[in-house]
């Protein structure tokens, strides 16, 4: 996560103490931030009213004016409308969500979250787009990638971490620990456990002494935890629920009972997960809508007012056959780039879907490419920029032209806005065995902050008002077309993309 020289603020509207100071010490983790803290709605306008700020981390339930209002409050008013917002909550409805989108919320991090969850949505919400307030929106939930869950034992006999282990090994994956010592350091660590289960009477220290760190750590209190008590220990167990562990299993370890009472907690991790995975596709859906839209506007836009401007000219030279042959042809070549776009657009829903049916022929390249660098052709003139090609006229690829055409479209103007030193790229191509190769140059390194998210959705960087999408369709349609694409970035050889796509006929 890469910051301006001038410190970052950040202000946490959160009504706990505990839990401010916990997202307190993850922006200090990160660096040259400064931190403005908030236990309510109101207090919170107040402090943005002189403060610039450029992050706001706020909690879903506040006491007097409420999260979803807080945030309402700040994309109506001109000064805070974009700041990214990430909102926090632990008890979060669907519903809610959607509200929150509608209202312009940036991120959601579900409590309880660890540090490492938390820095992945604050950077997630600096980098992406700033959503204005709007209406209603139509919005998608998909299903949340199984993860499994990760159990730790904590005894200190080894015997009895065997006995567990063999019982649960199946179904999760488990890790063992013979001290307390050695359980916060993995309870520390990454990848952290979802739940500890915890023998009470160890020496040094006791699952007592444990359970209460891992619950006083901010980054580890999320975890939980099941106690491994002898029958006699009651005194110890309800000492040990009183600290925040959910449950406890006897020993000796009946079978039946441990998988019943590890499989009934799991069920509020799946939950949980769930209820992100959720979350997370909903504003990436939105985000998603929201591009559509932008590049319908610009792809839609440009050869209509093309069409109006040849019609227009047309009109006034019906009597001179050459100069109405030629305004038809612009109108004509207009009308072809705008079904390209609207097929491209109906073919990436599919895609997306994974509904897609390939139809693949042989179509030759270079055609292909002046086609795109036609429609293009404003652009280049506008900003006096150059495209130099090198493609053998015989070189044929087998593929999909509209996909293709897209493709190249998006890479070749990504190519072009990032050419800062030199306006100009270079379009080569070539055959390697059954591939076509085609290359796409430019004098300019990608910068690092987005090198290793360069082909993921809505990465962008020192592009105001760009969502980040080009890359992310092109690598989608090159795949679709059972074809590969990479990059390499250098900073004396600049930028190669480097297209793989079957050899046609």
């Amino acid at each position: 996560m890469a910051f301006h020289a001038s410190p970052l603020t950040v202000l946490i509207v959160e009504p706990f103490e505990a839990v401010r100071t916990m997202i307190s010490n993850v922006l200090n983790e990160i660096g040259n931030i400064k931190v403005i803290q908030s236990s309510n709605g109101n207090d919170a306008l107040e402090k943005l009213a002189y403060n610039d700020v450029g992050l706001i981390i706020g909690e879903w339930q506040l006491p007097g004016l409420s999260g979803i209002e807080f945030l309402t409050q700040v994309r109506t008013t001109p000064r805070t409308a974009k700041i990214p917002f990430l909102m926090m909550s632990s008890t979060i409805e669907q519903a809610h969500v959607v509200s929150a989108i509608q209202c312009g919320v940036s991120e959601f991090v579900v409590k309880p979250f660890s540090s490492k969850q938390l820095k992945a949505r604050i950077q997630r919400a600096l980098n992406r787009p700033v959503r204005a307030f709007q209406g209603d929106s139509s919005l998608i939930t998909a299903p949340a990638q199984e993860e499994q869950i990760q159990l730790l034992i904590v005894d200190d006999v080894a015997d009895n971490i065997k006995v567990i282990s063999d019982i649960l090994r199946r179904d999760y994956k488990v890790r063992a620990a013979l001290n307390g010592k050695k359980a916060l350091q993995i309870c520390a660590a990454e990848p952290q456990p979802d739940i500890v289960l915890l023998d009470i009477m160890m020496p040094e220290m006791d699952g007592l002494e444990v359970c209460r760190r891992l619950k006083a750590d901010p980054n580890t209190q999320h975890i939980t935890v099941i106690f491994l008590t002898a029958l006699e220990q009651t005194e110890h167990v309800i000492k040990g629920l009183s600290l925040g562990a959910v449950d406890y299993i006897t020993k000796p370890a009946n079978p039946a009972i441990v998988k019943s009472r590890v499989q009934a907690h799991c069920r509020g991790i799946e939950s949980n997960r769930l209820m992100r995975a959720q979350i997370d596709t909903m504003l990436e859906n939105t985000r998603l809508r929201d591009e559509f839209d932008h590049l319908n506007q610009n792809e839609l836009v440009k050869p209509l007012s093309h069409m109006q401007y040849s019609c227009e000219l047309l009109s006034t030279h019906l009597h001179q056959p050459e100069k109405a042959k030629h305004y038809l042809d612009e109108i004509k070549h207009s009308c072809t780039q705008l079904q390209l776009h609207l097929d491209s657009v109906a073919a990436l829903g599919k895609i997306e879907r994974n509904d897609y049916q390939l139809n693949p022929q042989s179509h030759n390249l270079q055609c292909v490419v002046d086609d795109v660098l036609a429609s293009l052709a404003s652009m280049l003139k506008q900003q006096q920029l150059s495209v130099h090609t090198s493609i053998a006229a015989d070189l044929e690829y087998l593929g999909e032209l509209t996909l293709t055409h897209t493709l190249l479209s998006h890479l070749i103007k990504n190519a072009l806005e990032a050419s800062k030193n030199r306006p100009s790229i270079n379009v080569n191509a070539s055959q390697s065995e059954d591939h076509v190769v085609i290359t796409i140059h430019n004098s300019d390194t990608i910068p690092i902050q987005v090198r290793e998210q360069f082909f993921d959705k809505f990465v962008s960087f020192g592009k105001p008002g760009r969502l980040g999408m080009g890359t992310y369709i092109a690598k989608l349609l090159v795949e679709a077309q059972n074809g590969t694409v990479a990059f390499r970035t250098d900073d004396n050889l600049g930028t190669e993309v480097f297209i793989h796509l079957p050899l046609g006929n």
